[in-house]
Protein backbone atom coordinates (compact mmCIF):
# COMPACT_ATOMS: atom_id res chain seq x y z
CA UNK A 1 0.00 0.00 0.00
CA UNK A 2 1.24 3.71 -0.54
CA UNK A 3 2.67 5.92 1.68
CA UNK A 4 0.10 7.75 3.38
CA UNK A 5 0.38 11.56 3.46
CA UNK A 6 -0.76 13.64 6.45
CA UNK A 7 -4.02 15.63 5.58
CA UNK A 8 -6.33 17.43 7.43
CA UNK A 9 -10.37 17.26 6.12
CA UNK A 10 -12.59 19.43 8.48
CA UNK A 11 -14.71 21.07 6.46
CA UNK A 12 -16.81 24.35 6.92
CA UNK A 13 -19.66 25.31 4.07
CA UNK A 14 -18.39 28.81 4.09
CA UNK A 15 -15.26 30.85 5.35
CA UNK A 16 -16.42 34.07 5.27
CA UNK A 17 -19.42 33.63 6.49
CA UNK A 18 -19.29 31.09 9.02
CA UNK A 19 -20.59 32.19 11.65
CA UNK A 20 -23.86 32.88 9.87
CA UNK A 21 -27.22 31.74 11.90
CA UNK A 22 -28.36 30.79 8.37
CA UNK A 23 -25.94 28.39 7.08
CA UNK A 24 -27.58 24.87 6.78
CA UNK A 25 -24.80 22.79 5.19
CA UNK A 26 -25.91 19.67 7.32
CA UNK A 27 -22.78 17.25 8.29
CA UNK A 28 -19.11 16.77 6.98
CA UNK A 29 -17.58 13.40 7.04
CA UNK A 30 -14.31 13.17 6.83
CA UNK A 31 -12.53 9.54 6.28
CA UNK A 32 -9.05 9.14 8.97
CA UNK A 33 -6.97 6.25 7.32
CA UNK A 34 -5.36 6.06 10.87
CA UNK A 35 -8.47 6.76 12.76
CA UNK A 36 -11.83 6.72 12.15
CA UNK A 37 -14.39 8.37 9.90
CA UNK A 38 -14.68 11.63 11.45
CA UNK A 39 -18.20 13.64 11.62
CA UNK A 40 -18.15 17.28 11.57
CA UNK A 41 -20.51 20.23 11.78
CA UNK A 42 -20.24 21.17 7.64
CA UNK A 43 -21.00 25.01 8.88
CA UNK A 44 -19.34 25.33 12.13
CA UNK A 45 -16.29 23.05 11.82
CA UNK A 46 -17.03 21.71 15.09
CA UNK A 47 -15.94 17.90 16.03
CA UNK A 48 -19.75 15.64 16.88
CA UNK A 49 -18.28 12.10 16.92
CA UNK A 50 -16.21 8.95 15.65
CA UNK A 51 -18.96 7.28 13.09
CA UNK A 52 -17.99 4.24 14.38
CA UNK A 53 -16.56 3.16 18.22
CA UNK A 54 -16.67 -0.39 17.71
CA UNK A 55 -13.51 -0.28 15.79
CA UNK A 56 -14.91 -1.72 12.46
CA UNK A 57 -13.58 0.31 10.45
CA UNK A 58 -10.02 -0.32 9.44
CA UNK A 59 -8.02 2.07 7.37
CA UNK A 60 -10.86 4.57 6.32
CA UNK A 61 -11.22 5.19 2.31
CA UNK A 62 -14.19 6.49 0.12
CA UNK A 63 -17.57 7.71 1.99
CA UNK A 64 -21.02 7.39 -0.29
CA UNK A 65 -23.92 8.44 1.14
CA UNK A 66 -26.80 7.20 -1.19
CA UNK A 67 -30.48 8.27 -1.61
CA UNK A 68 -31.23 4.74 0.25
CA UNK A 69 -30.96 6.33 3.17
CA UNK A 70 -27.55 4.38 3.90
CA UNK A 71 -24.14 5.79 4.16
CA UNK A 72 -21.75 3.02 2.40
CA UNK A 73 -18.17 3.42 3.84
CA UNK A 74 -14.93 1.56 2.92
CA UNK A 75 -12.65 -0.59 5.39
CA UNK A 76 -9.80 -1.33 3.73
CA UNK A 77 -7.65 -2.77 6.11
CA UNK A 78 -10.41 -5.94 6.79
CA UNK A 79 -11.71 -5.24 2.98
CA UNK A 80 -15.17 -4.38 3.81
CA UNK A 81 -17.84 -2.01 2.45
CA UNK A 82 -20.11 -1.33 5.56
CA UNK A 83 -23.38 0.38 5.73
CA UNK A 84 -24.58 3.23 8.52
CA UNK A 85 -27.78 5.21 8.45
CA UNK A 86 -27.69 8.15 6.85
CA UNK A 87 -29.69 10.16 9.54
CA UNK A 88 -28.73 8.01 13.19
CA UNK A 89 -25.37 6.96 11.65
CA UNK A 90 -25.74 3.38 13.39
CA UNK A 91 -24.28 0.74 12.35
CA UNK A 92 -26.27 -1.55 9.55
CA UNK A 93 -24.19 -4.53 8.21
CA UNK A 94 -21.46 -5.67 6.38
CA UNK A 95 -22.60 -5.13 2.49
CA UNK A 96 -19.21 -6.38 0.99
CA UNK A 97 -16.77 -8.06 2.23
CA UNK A 98 -13.83 -8.39 -0.73
CA UNK A 99 -11.38 -10.06 1.18
CA UNK A 100 -8.28 -8.81 2.86
CA UNK A 101 -5.93 -8.79 0.35
CA UNK A 102 -7.67 -7.23 -2.59
CA UNK A 103 -7.57 -3.91 -0.13
CA UNK A 104 -10.53 -1.75 -1.58
CA UNK A 105 -10.11 2.20 -1.81
CA UNK A 106 -12.99 3.72 -4.03
CA UNK A 107 -16.87 2.58 -4.59
CA UNK A 108 -18.86 4.48 -6.92
CA UNK A 109 -22.78 3.93 -8.05
CA UNK A 110 -23.49 2.87 -11.62
CA UNK A 111 -26.73 3.90 -13.14
CA UNK A 112 -27.91 0.77 -13.21
CA UNK A 113 -27.78 0.92 -9.41
CA UNK A 114 -24.86 -1.96 -9.28
CA UNK A 115 -21.65 -0.74 -6.96
CA UNK A 116 -18.08 -0.90 -8.33
CA UNK A 117 -15.10 -1.29 -6.64
CA UNK A 118 -11.74 -0.69 -6.69
CA UNK A 119 -8.71 -2.81 -5.55
CA UNK A 120 -5.89 -0.97 -4.91
CA UNK A 121 -3.12 -3.83 -4.46
CA UNK A 122 -5.15 -6.09 -6.59
CA UNK A 123 -4.99 -3.54 -9.11
CA UNK A 124 -8.73 -4.44 -10.50
CA UNK A 125 -12.14 -3.23 -9.91
CA UNK A 126 -15.12 -5.33 -9.20
CA UNK A 127 -18.79 -5.29 -9.86
CA UNK A 128 -21.02 -5.86 -7.06
CA UNK A 129 -25.18 -6.60 -7.29
CA UNK A 130 -26.23 -3.07 -5.36
CA UNK A 131 -28.93 -4.69 -4.00
CA UNK A 132 -27.50 -8.05 -2.42
CA UNK A 133 -23.67 -6.94 -2.32
CA UNK A 134 -23.33 -10.47 -4.55
CA UNK A 135 -20.11 -10.38 -6.95
CA UNK A 136 -21.21 -10.39 -10.55
CA UNK A 137 -17.92 -9.85 -12.04
CA UNK A 138 -14.44 -8.17 -12.15
CA UNK A 139 -15.27 -5.62 -15.60
CA UNK A 140 -11.08 -4.23 -14.75
CA UNK A 141 -8.95 -7.31 -14.50
CA UNK A 142 -5.76 -6.96 -12.86
CA UNK A 143 -3.24 -4.32 -14.70
CA UNK A 144 -5.65 -3.74 -17.39
CA UNK A 145 -4.91 -0.48 -19.22
CA UNK A 146 -1.54 -0.42 -17.32
CA UNK A 147 -3.95 0.72 -13.98
CA UNK A 148 -1.73 0.45 -11.00
CA UNK A 149 -3.02 1.53 -7.44
CA UNK A 150 -7.10 2.59 -8.39
CA UNK A 151 -7.38 5.00 -6.10
CA UNK A 152 -10.63 6.49 -3.52
CA UNK A 153 -11.46 9.15 -6.20
CA UNK A 154 -13.17 7.04 -8.74
CA UNK A 155 -16.50 7.91 -9.68
CA UNK A 156 -19.23 7.79 -12.61
CA UNK A 157 -19.13 10.58 -15.01
CA UNK A 158 -22.50 11.97 -16.44
CA UNK A 159 -21.87 10.31 -19.34
CA UNK A 160 -22.53 7.16 -17.62
CA UNK A 161 -18.93 5.71 -17.86
CA UNK A 162 -16.40 4.62 -14.79
CA UNK A 163 -13.72 6.80 -14.16
CA UNK A 164 -10.72 5.40 -12.93
CA UNK A 165 -7.83 7.77 -11.12
CA UNK A 166 -4.65 5.34 -11.37
CA UNK A 167 -2.16 6.57 -8.30
CA UNK A 168 1.16 4.29 -9.24
CA UNK A 169 0.25 4.78 -13.00
CA UNK A 170 -0.48 8.12 -13.07
CA UNK A 171 -3.55 8.39 -15.02
CA UNK A 172 -6.88 8.25 -15.12
CA UNK A 173 -8.87 4.70 -17.40
CA UNK A 174 -12.24 5.04 -18.38
CA UNK A 175 -14.56 2.37 -18.58
CA UNK A 176 -17.70 1.75 -20.46
CA UNK A 177 -20.25 -0.34 -19.02
CA UNK A 178 -22.57 -0.63 -21.96
CA UNK A 179 -19.88 -1.85 -24.40
CA UNK A 180 -17.47 -3.73 -21.71
CA UNK A 181 -14.49 -0.91 -23.22
CA UNK A 182 -11.50 0.04 -21.08
CA UNK A 183 -9.78 3.50 -22.18
CA UNK A 184 -7.02 5.60 -21.80
CA UNK A 185 -9.12 8.62 -20.51
CA UNK A 186 -6.15 10.71 -19.29
CA UNK A 187 -2.28 9.65 -20.34
CA UNK A 188 0.01 8.62 -18.03
CA UNK A 189 2.05 12.24 -16.91
CA UNK A 190 -0.35 14.42 -18.66
CA UNK A 191 0.23 17.59 -18.11
CA UNK A 192 2.68 16.75 -14.81
CA UNK A 193 -0.08 14.16 -13.44
CA UNK A 194 1.33 12.50 -10.41
CA UNK A 195 0.04 9.97 -7.97
CA UNK A 196 -3.72 10.42 -9.37
CA UNK A 197 -6.44 11.17 -6.26
CA UNK A 198 -9.42 12.69 -6.64
CA UNK A 199 -11.91 13.47 -9.99
CA UNK A 200 -14.20 15.70 -9.99
CA UNK A 201 -16.66 16.40 -12.57
CA UNK A 202 -17.54 20.29 -12.79
CA UNK A 203 -20.80 22.41 -12.91
CA UNK A 204 -21.91 21.88 -16.68
CA UNK A 205 -19.74 18.91 -17.55
CA UNK A 206 -17.57 19.85 -19.96
CA UNK A 207 -14.26 20.22 -17.85
CA UNK A 208 -12.71 17.57 -15.20
CA UNK A 209 -10.71 18.39 -12.40
CA UNK A 210 -8.07 15.83 -11.39
CA UNK A 211 -5.97 15.90 -8.34
CA UNK A 212 -2.16 15.24 -9.06
CA UNK A 213 -0.52 15.13 -5.14
CA UNK A 214 2.61 14.17 -6.70
CA UNK A 215 3.43 17.43 -8.44
CA UNK A 216 1.25 19.60 -6.32
CA UNK A 217 -1.32 20.58 -8.83
CA UNK A 218 -5.06 20.52 -10.01
CA UNK A 219 -5.39 19.83 -13.44
CA UNK A 220 -8.02 19.89 -16.56
CA UNK A 221 -8.84 18.05 -18.67
CA UNK A 222 -11.68 18.32 -21.20
CA UNK A 223 -14.14 15.81 -20.44
CA UNK A 224 -15.30 14.46 -23.36
CA UNK A 225 -11.39 13.80 -25.09
CA UNK A 226 -9.26 13.79 -21.77
CA UNK A 227 -7.19 16.05 -23.16
CA UNK A 228 -4.91 18.50 -21.08
CA UNK A 229 -6.95 21.81 -21.02
CA UNK A 230 -4.19 23.36 -18.31
CA UNK A 231 -3.45 23.45 -14.58
CA UNK A 232 -5.95 24.96 -12.83
CA UNK A 233 -4.58 25.87 -9.43
CA UNK A 234 -1.33 24.79 -7.45
CA UNK A 235 -0.99 24.13 -3.81
CA UNK A 236 0.92 21.69 -1.59
CA UNK A 237 -0.16 18.25 -2.01
CA UNK A 238 -3.59 18.47 -2.97
CA UNK A 239 -5.48 15.21 -2.39
CA UNK A 240 -9.44 14.44 -1.52
CA UNK A 241 -11.59 17.62 -3.37
CA UNK A 242 -15.06 18.66 -3.14
CA UNK A 243 -17.54 21.35 -3.81
CA UNK A 244 -19.15 22.74 -0.82
CA UNK A 245 -22.59 23.64 -0.36
CA UNK A 246 -22.49 27.80 -1.49
CA UNK A 247 -20.00 26.22 -4.68
CA UNK A 248 -16.51 26.90 -3.67
CA UNK A 249 -13.68 23.99 -4.33
CA UNK A 250 -12.59 22.64 -0.68
CA UNK A 251 -9.04 20.70 -1.34
CA UNK A 252 -7.47 19.38 1.19
CA UNK A 253 -3.24 19.37 1.68
CA UNK A 254 -0.71 17.80 3.36
CA UNK A 255 0.15 20.72 5.39
CA UNK A 256 -3.08 19.89 7.49
CA UNK A 257 -5.39 22.46 5.76
CA UNK A 258 -8.08 22.23 3.69
CA UNK A 259 -7.48 24.95 1.10
CA UNK A 260 -10.94 26.94 -0.46
CA UNK A 261 -10.31 27.85 -3.92
CA UNK A 262 -13.04 29.91 -6.46
CA UNK A 263 -14.64 27.32 -8.33
CA UNK A 264 -14.39 28.84 -11.95
CA UNK A 265 -10.83 30.23 -11.18
CA UNK A 266 -9.01 28.33 -9.00
CA UNK A 267 -7.60 31.17 -6.95
CA UNK A 268 -7.10 30.55 -3.73
CA UNK A 269 -9.96 32.51 -1.13
CA UNK A 270 -8.36 30.95 2.25
CA UNK A 271 -7.68 28.28 4.30
CA UNK A 272 -10.08 26.67 6.74
CA UNK A 273 -8.73 25.59 10.08
CA UNK A 274 -6.12 22.92 11.12
CA UNK A 275 -7.06 19.61 13.24
CA UNK A 276 -5.96 20.78 16.30
CA UNK A 277 -9.40 22.06 16.28
CA UNK A 278 -10.50 18.43 17.56
CA UNK A 279 -11.75 15.08 16.53
CA UNK A 280 -8.02 13.21 16.40
CA UNK A 281 -8.33 12.70 12.60
CA UNK A 282 -5.30 10.80 11.24
CA UNK A 283 -4.41 10.23 7.71
CA UNK A 284 -7.27 11.87 6.12
CA UNK A 285 -8.12 10.38 2.62
CA UNK A 286 -11.73 11.07 2.06
CA UNK A 287 -14.22 13.63 2.70
CA UNK A 288 -18.17 14.22 1.54
CA UNK A 289 -20.37 16.61 2.96
CA UNK A 290 -24.46 15.44 3.40
CA UNK A 291 -27.23 17.72 3.68
CA UNK A 292 -28.61 19.04 6.61
CA UNK A 293 -30.78 16.64 8.63
CA UNK A 294 -34.45 16.35 6.41
CA UNK A 295 -37.39 16.74 8.56
CA UNK A 296 -39.33 13.41 8.46
CA UNK A 297 -42.39 14.93 9.28
CA UNK A 298 -42.21 16.88 5.77
CA UNK A 299 -41.77 13.58 3.71
CA UNK A 300 -45.50 13.27 3.42
CA UNK A 301 -48.01 10.71 1.63
CA UNK A 302 -48.90 13.38 -1.14
CA UNK A 303 -48.92 10.80 -4.18
CA UNK A 304 -49.19 12.43 -7.70
CA UNK A 305 -50.68 10.83 -11.02
CA UNK A 306 -50.56 12.59 -14.63
CA UNK A 307 -52.09 11.84 -18.12
CA UNK A 308 -53.64 13.02 -21.32
CA UNK A 309 -56.16 12.41 -23.40
CA UNK A 310 -59.08 14.03 -25.77
CA UNK A 311 -61.96 16.27 -24.29
CA UNK A 312 -64.74 14.10 -26.00
CA UNK A 313 -68.51 16.64 -25.76
CA UNK A 314 -68.32 17.93 -21.95
CA UNK A 315 -66.45 14.86 -20.78
CA UNK A 316 -62.58 13.57 -20.40
CA UNK A 317 -61.99 9.86 -20.22
CA UNK A 318 -58.26 8.48 -19.92
CA UNK A 319 -55.72 7.18 -18.28
CA UNK A 320 -53.45 8.34 -15.26
CA UNK A 321 -49.71 7.28 -14.97
CA UNK A 322 -47.43 7.18 -11.74
CA UNK A 323 -44.04 7.59 -11.46
CA UNK A 324 -41.43 6.27 -9.43
CA UNK A 325 -37.73 5.75 -9.10
CA UNK A 326 -35.60 8.86 -8.74
CA UNK A 327 -34.94 10.87 -5.66
CA UNK A 328 -35.39 14.50 -4.73
CA UNK A 329 -31.90 17.42 -5.33
CA UNK A 330 -28.88 16.11 -6.72
CA UNK A 331 -30.34 12.74 -6.86
CA UNK A 332 -32.89 13.06 -9.70
CA UNK A 333 -32.15 11.73 -12.84
CA UNK A 334 -34.85 11.91 -15.05
CA UNK A 335 -33.34 7.94 -17.01
CA UNK A 336 -34.31 6.39 -13.43
CA UNK A 337 -38.11 7.64 -13.54
CA UNK A 338 -40.21 4.51 -14.24
CA UNK A 339 -43.81 5.15 -15.24
CA UNK A 340 -46.58 2.30 -15.23
CA UNK A 341 -50.23 2.82 -15.84
CA UNK A 342 -51.80 3.39 -12.42
CA UNK A 343 -55.87 3.42 -14.02
CA UNK A 344 -58.82 5.77 -16.08
CA UNK A 345 -60.69 8.49 -14.50
CA UNK A 346 -63.44 10.13 -15.58
CA UNK A 347 -64.68 13.63 -15.18
CA UNK A 348 -68.69 14.24 -16.63
CA UNK A 349 -69.11 18.33 -16.57
CA UNK A 350 -72.70 19.09 -15.02
CA UNK A 351 -71.83 22.70 -14.75
CA UNK A 352 -69.35 25.75 -15.42
CA UNK A 353 -68.51 25.16 -11.76
CA UNK A 354 -69.38 21.55 -10.85
CA UNK A 355 -68.40 17.63 -12.34
CA UNK A 356 -68.50 14.39 -11.53
CA UNK A 357 -65.13 12.42 -10.75
CA UNK A 358 -64.94 8.78 -10.74
CA UNK A 359 -61.60 6.24 -11.45
CA UNK A 360 -60.99 2.27 -11.78
CA UNK A 361 -57.61 1.25 -10.66
CA UNK A 362 -58.55 -2.54 -10.64
CA UNK A 363 -57.11 -5.55 -13.21
CA UNK A 364 -53.44 -6.72 -13.44
CA UNK A 365 -52.64 -3.08 -15.72
CA UNK A 366 -53.06 -0.82 -12.71
CA UNK A 367 -52.15 -0.04 -9.63
CA UNK A 368 -54.78 -1.58 -7.43
CA UNK A 369 -56.02 1.12 -5.77
CA UNK A 370 -59.81 0.15 -6.41
CA UNK A 371 -62.58 1.95 -8.04
CA UNK A 372 -65.09 4.95 -6.91
CA UNK A 373 -66.08 8.58 -7.08
CA UNK A 374 -66.97 11.37 -6.14
CA UNK A 375 -69.21 15.61 -6.64
CA UNK A 376 -66.34 17.91 -8.29
CA UNK A 377 -66.89 21.54 -7.84
CA UNK A 378 -64.21 24.39 -8.83
CA UNK A 379 -61.27 25.31 -6.52
CA UNK A 380 -59.79 28.04 -8.56
CA UNK A 381 -61.39 28.68 -11.68
CA UNK A 382 -60.34 31.14 -14.32
CA UNK A 383 -61.29 34.22 -16.76
CA UNK A 384 -62.98 30.64 -19.04
CA UNK A 385 -64.92 30.18 -15.49
CA UNK A 386 -66.46 33.80 -15.67
CA UNK A 387 -67.38 33.73 -19.25
CA UNK A 388 -68.85 30.13 -19.01
CA UNK A 389 -71.32 31.45 -16.79
CA UNK A 390 -72.68 34.30 -18.61
CA UNK A 391 -74.60 31.83 -20.69
CA UNK A 392 -76.94 28.83 -20.05
CA UNK A 393 -74.24 26.15 -19.53
CA UNK A 394 -76.58 23.92 -22.51
CA UNK A 395 -75.30 26.49 -24.63
CA UNK A 396 -71.43 26.90 -23.74
CA UNK A 397 -69.16 26.03 -26.61
CA UNK A 398 -65.79 24.30 -26.45
CA UNK A 399 -63.90 23.14 -23.59
CA UNK A 400 -62.48 26.22 -22.22
CA UNK A 401 -64.24 26.58 -18.84
CA UNK A 402 -62.27 23.03 -18.05
CA UNK A 403 -59.69 24.85 -16.92
CA UNK A 404 -58.44 24.86 -14.05
CA UNK A 405 -58.48 23.69 -9.85
CA UNK A 406 -61.09 21.21 -9.31
CA UNK A 407 -61.35 19.50 -5.73
CA UNK A 408 -64.43 17.37 -3.92
CA UNK A 409 -65.06 20.64 -1.67
CA UNK A 410 -64.33 20.50 2.02
CA UNK A 411 -64.67 17.41 2.81
CA UNK A 412 -61.64 16.10 0.13
CA UNK A 413 -59.41 18.83 1.02
CA UNK A 414 -56.12 18.24 0.54
CA UNK A 415 -56.81 16.49 -2.60
CA UNK A 416 -57.57 17.74 -6.26
CA UNK A 417 -56.76 18.05 -10.02
CA UNK A 418 -55.12 20.48 -11.76
CA UNK A 419 -56.89 20.23 -15.30
CA UNK A 420 -55.30 22.08 -18.56
CA UNK A 421 -57.14 22.14 -21.99
CA UNK A 422 -55.57 23.42 -25.12
CA UNK A 423 -57.01 24.70 -28.07
CA UNK A 424 -57.30 21.25 -30.40
CA UNK A 425 -59.27 20.26 -27.01
CA UNK A 426 -56.22 18.03 -25.70
CA UNK A 427 -56.47 17.71 -22.16
CA UNK A 428 -54.02 17.48 -19.30
CA UNK A 429 -54.99 16.32 -15.43
CA UNK A 430 -53.17 16.19 -12.72
CA UNK A 431 -54.07 14.78 -9.41
CA UNK A 432 -52.84 15.32 -6.62
CA UNK A 433 -54.18 12.86 -3.88
CA UNK A 434 -52.47 10.30 -1.27
CA UNK A 435 -50.77 6.72 -0.46
CA UNK A 436 -53.56 4.59 0.77
CA UNK A 437 -53.78 3.71 4.11
CA UNK A 438 -52.30 0.01 3.71
CA UNK A 439 -48.77 0.97 1.78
Amino acid sequence: MRKLLPLCLILIASLETAAQSSCNAGRALVSGYYSNVHVYDACSGDFERVLDSDNRISGAQAVWPRPDGRVYVVSENNGRILRYQSDSLAYIDTFIDTGAAFKPTGIAFAPDGDLYVAGFDADEVRRYDGQTGTLKSTPVPARAGGLDGPDNGMTFGPDGKLYIPGYYSNNVLRYDPVTNQLSTFVTAGSGGLRRTRAILFEPGNAHVLVSSEGSSQILRFNAGSGALVGTFASLPSPAGMNYSSDGRLLVATNSSIVQVLNASTGATQGTLFPITAGGGLQGATYVVTMPAKVDLAQVGSQYWLIGAGQVHGRQIEFDLVSATGTRFGDAFRPTDVVRKRWGSIRIAFTSCESADFSWNSTGPDSAGFGSGGYALQSLVGTAFTDQCKLQPFDQVNGSDFMNGTWYGGASRSGEGLLITVNASGLATVAMFTHQPVRY
